[in-house]
């Protein structure tokens, strides 16, 4: 379906989408799903519902600009529900860090899925892979200390 990409007050591009349209999506209380993009960009995200009864699905600006979309696009959207474990792709940095440390493992998978989805963003966001395994260390030590929320767990 087609959609026109909108922006909020906040500066977050996102796309509204009839409750009809995203109905089957959620019928199993459900809201995550693979959003893919003009057939070419892919990304893992929630539809979120608005006050109006209608829905909207959140656009990073690193996926505006990789498309070269913005505000007033018109934008081809294909939903898909999301069946992977964590819904959030998983960096393979954090992932070799989990491998190397079982206690980091063991509390990760013991957090609640929207926590995990934050922390693996905290990883992602980051450019470099050096950086992602720099930032991985760090997470998993103070996911270690008792510290998960994304909120803090950086500062």
């Amino acid at each position: 379906m087609r959609y026109l990409l909108q922006k909020f007050d906040s500066g977050m591009h996102y796309f509204r989408v009839e409750a009809a349209a995203v109905a089957p999506l959620l019928e199993h209380g459900n809201n995550r799903v693979i959003c893919t993009i003009n057939g070419t960009e892919s990304f893992h995200c929630a539809i979120l519902p608005k006050k109006d009864g209608s829905f909207f699905v959140n656009v990073g600006s690193r996926i505006c600009k990789k498309l070269q979309v913005g505000v007033g696009s018109s934008i081809e959207v294909v939903f898909e529900i999301d069946r992977t474990e964590n819904q959030f792709a998983v960096p393979e940095e954090w992932t070799a860090v989990l491998a190397s440390d079982h206690e980091a493992a063991v509390i990760f998978n013991g957090l609640s899925a929207g926590n995990k989805r934050s922390l693996l963003y905290l990883v992602a966001q980051v450019k470099s892979s050096e950086k992602r395994i720099e930032r991985a260390l760090k997470i998993a030590e103070k996911i270690k200390a008792g510290i998960s929320s994304a909120r803090i767990i950086l500062k």
